[in-house]
């Protein structure tokens, strides 16, 4: 099958190769990416082979972009006074991962945009990270081993599903849309699973991780066979080597998600007694339960003492004690 193709259109040749150089580092959704510094060459490639989506630079563009043969055509927009009308605009002037995600969120809402049915390119791996007790330390370790994954070479997605993860004030930032939204999305377009997931994560050292919900609520309110639904596709239909789950019970889907994980970590607390009646209730309740596989792929790590007084950067914590353990950990599974 033909690649998709991700036309731009620009004067500008500088920033034509950066948004290309980019693009193409981040491939998203296994676009082809194609650039022209003349509308004349756009339409004639467009003759051969429709693009799928057009970026056109707003000072470059005149009546021919018409002939030009696209799915979905943007202006790159500079200062609006071209008076262009008829099509979707996106400020040129942006941070490329914002303007991507915009580029790509309106195209996946759009019914007339094919989709990007297809398999994974790898076997994906799903690991989860769970403590009983609730224990602050559980994000830090499941993030900090997903960056010495990342920092290995591999594509890794991380997913919080914690109730609550303060993650837009560690991480200086602000979410318009999280990962329920996705999960809502993908149940209605499972077709179009990439698209959305491209506009909507984000990446902190170098590990793709969806917006955390803002309302647990809304994560309550899916049913394990919808959990079970979203994490194939994920799991089946992505190019990731492994997603790392920070789970909590507010997935209805809990004990499955547990029994599909290749491996399960469990973070204790040798020193808390609270911490270890709870793990000991939790492992009671699978041999009742008789979740044997869930038991099988269990492994029990603890976090080095006072972790958290080197663990103010989520954006490095490879380096610090939480990720050296977490090291050792993963490399004896």
């Amino acid at each position: 099958m033909k690649a998709k193709q991700l036309a731009i259109c620009d004067s500008d040749s500088g920033y034509l190769k950066m948004l290309q150089a980019y693009l193409q580092k981040r491939n998203p959704a296994d676009f082809e990416i194609l650039i022209f510094d003349m509308i004349s060459k756009a339409v004639e490639a467009s003759r051969e082979s429709p693009f799928e989506i057009l970026l056109v630079g707003e000072r470059i563009y005149d009546s021919n972009v018409t002939k030009i043969s696209a799915s979905k055509v943007y202006i790159l927009q500079e200062d609006g006074l071209r008076g262009i009308t008829g099509y979707s605009m996106v400020a040129k002037y942006q941070s490329m991962e914002c303007l991507i995600a915009q580029v790509l969120g309106e195209f996946a809402l759009d019914d007339s945009c094919s989709s990007v049915g297809r398999r994974g390119k790898n076997q994906t791996m799903l690991l989860c990270f769970y403590s009983p007790d609730r224990h602050k330390g559980q994000s830090v370790a499941a993030l900090g081993t997903a960056q010495v994954l990342a920092d290995e070479g591999y594509q890794v997605l991380y997913l919080n599903l914690m109730p609550f993860t303060g993650f837009e004030e560690l991480l200086q930032t602000s979410y318009e849309a999280d990962v329920t939204d996705f999960m809502y999305f993908v149940l209605n377009h499972s077709d179009k699973l990439l698209y959305r997931l491209d506009s909507l994560k984000r990446c902190i050292h170098g590990v793709d991780y969806l917006p955390p919900a803002l309302d647990y609520a809304d994560l309550l309110h899916i049913n394990k066979e919808e959990w079970e639904i979203v994490m194939n596709l994920l799991l089946y239909s992505s190019d990731y080597t492994y997603i790392v789950m920070d789970l909590s019970e507010t997935c209805q889907g809990f004990y499955d998600l547990l029994e599909s994980s290749d491996h399960i970590y469990l973070l204790t607390d040798p020193t808390n007694l609270y911490s270890q009646a709870m793990m000991r209730h939790f492992k009671k309740l699978l041999q009742a339960k008789e979740y044997r596989k869930i038991l099988e792929h269990c492994v029990e790590f603890e976090l080095p003492l006072n972790w958290e007084d080197s663990c103010d950067r989520f954006e490095n914590l490879v380096s610090s004690p939480v990720g050296i353990r977490m090291k050792g950990v993963i490399g004896e599974t």
